[in-house]
């Protein structure tokens, strides 16, 4: 598999990295020339029906949107309408109420994406990509289901407890079975993880195979600095801790070599 590949951008939910309209996420819906010469996307900035003018963006701008920045962008927007509502009604312009309706525009459409994405991540996933066993600390479960989320969306069979372990079922049992069936141990590091028993259990279960099989079989991720643990300090860790996108890019396409070869 070629890098390239990986940042292709398709039609549909985009995320805006540069430029004026820069953190926007939007609908990438046609491309059209400019007077310039240059190849634009139209972009809908809001659920279609609600939305007012689209905005042209040079397509160079726009990468595929991750579930982390669609709830990073709600996060900016709320934060953005609470400052608005502290403002007297004496300084709120027009400008600023029309920006008010672009963002709660916005923010119904990621809520839309986030929505369809979990349901598609947890419910309707067909995938035929790589068996991944999440193994993580439960302090930090909201980290896990975003990239689990994503991992699902990119192809591949993500296993999360809270996803995968029904009401009834023995909780070692199919924990045992996942790791098992698993094709790798994706291993999220934090302070959290190193303080987690089950974690180390989990990753170090599948490190054993690795060196007898000499088959690559933990991957770790690195979400927050902390203390590598001594036997994956000679692994190169997929780098989440300052940028979500690039650690993501770096993981799918790992994973992408291990399925073309």
């Amino acid at each position: 598999m070629k890098k390239e590949n990986l940042l292709e951008v398709c039609y549909g939910p985009v995320y805006i990295n540069q430029g004026k309209y820069k953190g926007i996420i939007g609908t990438y819906d046609d491309d059209e020339i400019g007077q310039d010469g240059k190849e634009y996307a139209i972009v809908y900035i809001g659920k279609d029906l609600l939305s007012g003018d689209d905005i042209w963006v040079p397509k160079a701008y726009l990468s595929e949107v991750t579930t982390s920045q669609i709830i990073s962008r709600q996060k900016e927007i709320i934060g953005n309408i609470f400052e608005f509502h502290m403002l007297s009604p004496k300084n709120r312009s027009k400008s600023l109420y029309m920006n008010q309706v672009n963002l709660l525009n916005e923010f119904i459409l990621l809520e839309t994406i986030l929505n369809e994405t979990f349901i598609k991540a947890r419910f309707l996933n067909s995938n035929s990509g790589k068996k991944i066993f999440i193994s993580h600390s439960s302090m930090d479960k909201e980290f896990a289901k975003i990239l689990s989320t994503d991992l699902s969306n990119a192809g591949h069979i993500p296993w999360l407890d809270e996803w995968n372990i029904t009401v009834g079922e023995s909780i070692p049992r199919s924990i045992s079975k996942a790791l098992r069936n698993s094709d790798f141990v994706l291993v999220i590091l934090s302070d959290n993880a190193n303080r987690s028993q089950w974690v180390q259990a989990e990753w170090e279960n599948k490190y054993w195979d690795e060196i007898s099989e000499g088959m690559v079989k933990v991957l770790p991720v690195l979400y927050k600095e902390c203390q590598i643990p001594d036997l994956l300090k000679t692994k190169k860790y997929a780098d989440f801790s300052r940028d979500y996108s690039k650690g993501l890019e770096s993981l799918l396409f790992a994973l992408g070599e291990r399925i073309d070869n």
